[in-house]
């Protein structure tokens, strides 16, 4: 009882496909169909126990048609068909007080659901086709049950309301388990799609190969330390003799180096701090509420904890690694671009030094 109410509710996590949508309700109408036979059959309305058997045989076809892999959309126009016209005929045979033409109103939501199922690129459905078709032979059946005495009398209005009370109740769930199996799609959709914007979000704030943030997510950071009036400092980091790791070991090997590079920066910062891969092999690092001493220190950490990486090529040898440091803070500039240029100039000047070093001032 549980999961049936969930699925009423659309709160189920069942993906139905089209064809398992259209499939139910081939076998939900035929369950139907093999009722109104028994019932038509009891009340020797021989005409509709005919169209009942003709319906039922219509549905078995449009199953082994669905098993075979044809098309839905013709097996879905032709139970439309068949409830159209068996509600028609039905009002013909015992009058409009029965109910049948209630199962007009199931047409519409499915109409719609037909539009949301089956148009494409190549095929355009509008549920105006189902809809005007179903009003028509509403209105003329409706007109003829009061131009006309219907063919049987199945006799008093007590039995014709229960009749009428019973078709009302099986279109009341028709259209709550297809407005349920449509909700149910919608909320699927919906997660997929919120999820895939979630990927897309990580990716065009992310460094596909190292998982740091990238250039965006440091001017979001930069925005949000401008926002709360903080300073803040900048490492700006660059592996030594990178083109000779690659050169010598192959890009590989040098993916692998950046990678374990990028662990160690992201260990040895704290939360608030953003570690980004700032170009090739520079790491840049934005840390609020902090000033260059204290990012040199941080800075020479790091440095040891690279020098101490045990990375191997593919013949076994050991590969070393060092890095050169750049610190800055934002007493030295007045933006942000202007302190990772000091930082930056501050990273070459080791470079031109020795490498292997930290340098927070001149």
């Amino acid at each position: 009882m549980k999961k049936l109410w969930e699925y009423i509710s659309g709160e189920a996590r069942i993906t139905l496909t089209i064809k398992q949508v259209v499939t139910y309700l081939i076998s939900v109408m035929a369950c139907i169909h093999i009722i109104l036979f028994l019932l038509f059959f009891y009340f020797h309305v021989y005409m509709m126990v005919a169209v009942n058997a003709i319906s039922i045989l219509l549905y078995i076809i449009c199953l082994v048609w669905l098993h075979f892999g044809k098309s839905h959309y013709v097996v879905f126009n032709l139970c439309y068909a068949e409830v159209v016209v068996h509600a028609m005929l039905a009002t013909f045979a015992v009058g409009s007080s029965c109910g049948f033409l209630l199962y007009m109103v199931c047409m519409i939501p499915i109409a719609y659901y037909a539009v949301y199922s089956f148009s494409d690129s190549n095929r355009s459905v509008s549920p105006f086709v189902y809809i005007f078709t179903t009003v028509v032979v509403f209105v003329i059946s409706k007109y003829a049950s009061w131009a006309f005495d219907p063919i049987y009398d199945i006799g008093n209005s007590f039995i014709q309301t229960i009749i009428y009370i019973g078709n009302y109740l099986l279109v009341v769930v028709t259209i709550v388990v297809f407005m349920s199996t449509f909700l149910i799609q919608i909320r699927t959709l919906e997660e997929i799609m919120m999820k895939k914007n979630q990927k897309l979000e990580v990716m065009s704030t992310q460094d596909a190969l190292t998982g740091l943030a990238n250039r965006r997510s440091i001017n979001e950071s930069y925005k949000n330390i401008i926002r709360k009036n903080q300073s803040y400092a900048v490492i700006l980091g660059d592996i030594d003799d990178f083109k000779h790791i690659n050169d010598t070991y192959g890009h590989g090997c040098g993916d692998i180096v950046l990678k374990a590079i990028a662990d160690v920066f992201k260990s040895s910062v704290r939360n608030s701090d953003t570690v980004c891969r700032w170009g090739g092999e520079e790491i840049l690092v934005m840390l609020p509420e902090c000033n260059k001493n204290v990012a040199a220190n941080i800075a020479e950490i790091i440095a040891e904890d690279v020098r101490n990486l045990v990375i191997k090529s593919s013949e076994g040898d050991r590969i070393l690694i060092t890095m050169t440091f750049g610190a800055a803070d934002s007493d030295e500039g007045k933006d942000m671009k202007d302190v990772i240029k000091e930082a930056d100039d501050r990273l070459y000047y080791g470079k031109r030094h020795g490498k292997n070093c930290v340098v927070k001032e001149f």
